[in-house]
């Protein structure tokens, strides 16, 4: 299974510190926590908006103050990318670790949202694998049902492809094109950085077998020569 350690690095080198940029739809909900240069109100740190930083405050024990928004401790930056990216988007439960990063991206920069909604990362993954799969898929759990199906089948290496296309186009549809070189930059590097770990579980576990086998056999191979093949 996917581990959650593994996307943390990327994530945070992507993420710059304090923002007030107004090309970013969370300066819709501002921060009371001053401003930046720009003479206006910060609303995001460290890729934490303001809204997400107080709404999973009280979930998860920490004071929504602006002294830890402006500080942006790790343990508090560590609980929101948790508890509210890659738990809400089941990350534990899925095989393979890009298509788990992949899920958790995708939730970091366009929200989780829920079974029901037309936006956020649930509702665009269930796009995606109508469209690239023909099936409708109702509720996350059978979202990471599905991709373990083709991970058992040798088929992450694929979907995490087809995943990065369909990113793409997704982002191009938005039109906000202040935002999209930003956004498929990201998306290029993602993608280099995650591509090591598309290879499927089976594949894996194959791969292993092939390497423990060949292992054997040139110990094996070494030890009849050593014993036999010898010239006195």
């Amino acid at each position: 299974m996917a581990d959650y350690k593994k996307i943390i690095s990327f994530i945070k080198d992507k993420e710059g510190g304090l923002s007030s940029a107004q090309t970013d739809n969370a300066r819709l909900n501002p921060s009371n926590c001053g401003n930046g240069t720009n003479g206006k109100p910060y609303h995001t740190n460290k890729g934490v908006t303001w809204q997400t930083f107080k709404g999973l405050s009280g979930k998860l024990g920490y004071s929504a103050s602006c002294n830890n928004f402006l500080k942006m401790p790790d343990e508090i930056w560590g609980l929101i990318y948790k508890e509210g990216y890659w738990n809400p988007m089941q990350g534990d439960r899925i095989k393979n670790q890009a298509i788990a990063n992949t899920f958790v991206e995708m939730a970091w920069l366009s929200g989780v949202g829920s079974n029901t909604s037309t936006k956020g990362a649930i509702a665009y993954i269930k796009k995606f694998i109508k469209n690239k799969y023909n099936k409708s898929l109702d509720t996350l759990t059978e979202i990471v049902n599905y991709v373990n199906e083709l991970d058992d089948k040798g088929e992450s290496s694929k979907l995490f492809e087809d995943l990065y296309d369909f990113r793409k186009s997704l982002y191009k549809s938005f039109n906000q094109p202040s935002n999209l070189k930003g956004w498929l930059n990201r998306l290029d590097s993602f993608y280099f950085t995650n591509k090591i770990y598309a290879i499927s579980s089976e594949t894996k576990t194959q791969l292993k077998k092939t390497i423990t086998v060949g292992v054997i056999l040139i110990i094996a191979g070494v030890t009849l020569y050593y014993k036999y093949g010898r010239t006195k």
